[in-house]
């Protein structure tokens, strides 16, 4: 990730418009619907940007970054943090340019969805029945659905225009000044009329480890025309593929022909239902985890090359296990408890951690707590990872390796806490451990051996254990 100093200074100025009308209405879905999935800060910067702009209006003034910071009380790394999630869901679009050495941001806000098109988007669902569960979810969705109104039994008698207008004369509809009326109506081409506008949604980009190419030309094989295939199915598709985890790109041709099958075009909804029906057959008819995904290839140091050594095998292993397969496996192949798989989720949501610095950080946490992923203290860490912005499997081993150290000196620094705690932690079975995790307790009771016992350890004995953490 981009240190955010360099994309962004407090003294970078900014503007905010929005896109079309926002009223209550579009607040309350944002709050209830976006809000447990980008977390209540990120909420809170669409509501601050949006409190800037006049009633009725879609521009706002000129402000500084740092007149943004003192107003939602936070610093600017936060605020491009959680900028990037308004942008990441479809809330936020930014423009810059730079004029000298000044940069001038336009922060354009865009309309959530409607409830309708939130629920039926085929990923913001999914994501926020795992984040909340399907009582509260199924409770949030109530909010927003009514009874239909049976109109069979009553007819309609609603008036046309020319019944209430009858006695208009055809004189009193033609323009006085034809040349004058099209001047009044004909808009100057940097003016837009103010109105309402429809939310964009999520977009996912181009996959890397999805070949689109390859789908396109196996769809041309079965005569399903290239032009059914446009800006709005591919997006659709591509979305589809990363929720549901199908990198496979013939696996998805197979899924579009079963949509278009008795279609002229590509059906959206049925898309969403073809794809939901293979994953339900697929994984035993339950909803995707985000827990599911692998490490992305740009971040993986080992992805084309052999481990050589201990160390390179244990980020080999970090880095092609999904999360989800790590804790099965530190089960003892057991499927893992419910409650750790929501922990995971939400770091992985709200902190924006890859899966394999998760990997690295579910380690660590069990290692130190008995095999135990406390929710609290797994996302005490995570937020101070996410902080770090920590992204690939090396940086997070050498993070919790430091902090590991710092746990252990302030273990050996406590009296009779410190042998109840030591007692515990005996406890641990060191079969499931990670192996560079295990290898540096060994160090450490060696060196612990060899020496007099000490409240703290020597300076030289403290750089000696820096080097062999390293």
């Amino acid at each position: 990730m981009t240190a955010h100093w360099k994309e962004l200074l407090a003294q970078d100025r900014f503007i905010v418009r929005t896109n079309g009308l926002l009223h209550e209405y579009h607040k309350k879905i944002v709050t209830m619907l976006y809000q447990p999935l980008i977390g209540a800060t990120a909420n809170s910067l669409y509501m601050t940007l949006l409190s800037l702009i006049e009633k009725d209006d879609l521009w706002g003034e000129e402000l500084s970054h740092h007149s943004l910071m003192n107003l939602m009380g936070v610093d600017l790394k936060q605020i491009f943090l959680y900028r990037g999630k308004l942008e990441g869901l479809g809330l936020l679009n930014v423009y810059v340019k730079q004029v000298e050495e000044n940069r001038y941001f336009i922060y354009e806000l865009q309309p959530p969805l409607t409830p309708e098109q939130f629920f039926t988007d085929g990923s913001l669902e999914i994501f926020l029945f795992n984040r909340l569960g399907k009582k509260r979810f199924d409770q949030l969705k109530k909010q927003f659905i009514t009874a239909k109104i049976d109109k069979s039994s009553y007819r309609n008698i609603t008036k046309s225009f020319s019944e209430v207008f009858e006695s208009v004369h055809a004189s009193e509809l033609m323009p006085s000044g034809s040349e004058e009326l099209m001047n009044s109506l004909t808009l100057p081409n940097n003016i837009e009329h103010i109105d309402e506008k429809e939310g964009n949604g999520i977009s996912v980009g181009e996959m890397e480890t999805f070949d689109f190419q390859l789908l396109m030309d196996d769809l041309s094989t079965i005569f399903v025309p290239k032009e059914v295939i446009t800006k709005e199915v591919k997006e659709t598709i591509l979305k589809l593929a990363y929720i549901y985890k199908i990198n496979d790109a013939l696996q998805m041709s197979k899924i579009i022909q079963n949509a278009f099958l008795h279609e002229e075009k590509i059906n959206l909804e049925l898309l969403k239902k073809e794809v939901q029906r293979w994953y339900q057959f697929e994984h035993e008819n339950k909803l995707p985890f985000l827990s599911l995904r692998q490490q992305p290839k740009k971040f993986q140091q080992l992805s084309n090359k052999e481990p050589q050594t201990d160390e390179e095998r244990t980020i080999k292993e970090y880095e092609t296990l999904s999360p989800y397969d790590l804790l099965k496996e530190r089960s003892g192949g057991g499927k893992p408890a419910l409650t750790d798989l929501k922990v995971v989720e939400a770091i992985m949501f709200e902190q924006g951690l890859l899966p394999g610095v998760v990997n690295v950080l579910v380690d660590y946490v069990l290692y130190i707590n008995n095999l135990k992923l406390p929710k609290a203290y797994v996302e005490k860490i995570a937020a101070y990872w996410s902080r770090k912005q920590i992204r690939t499997v090396q940086e997070a081993m050498a993070l919790a390796r430091e902090e590991n150290k710092k746990y252990r000196e302030w273990l050996s620094e406590k009296s009779q806490p410190q042998k109840a705690t030591r007692k515990r932690q005996a406890n641990v079975r060191e079969d499931v451990l990670p192996k560079w995790m295990t290898e540096q307790k060994e160090k450490e009771n060696q060196t612990k051996q060899e020496q007099p016992a000490k409240k703290a350890p020597s300076k030289n004995n403290l750089k000696e254990r820096l080097r062999n953490m390293k």
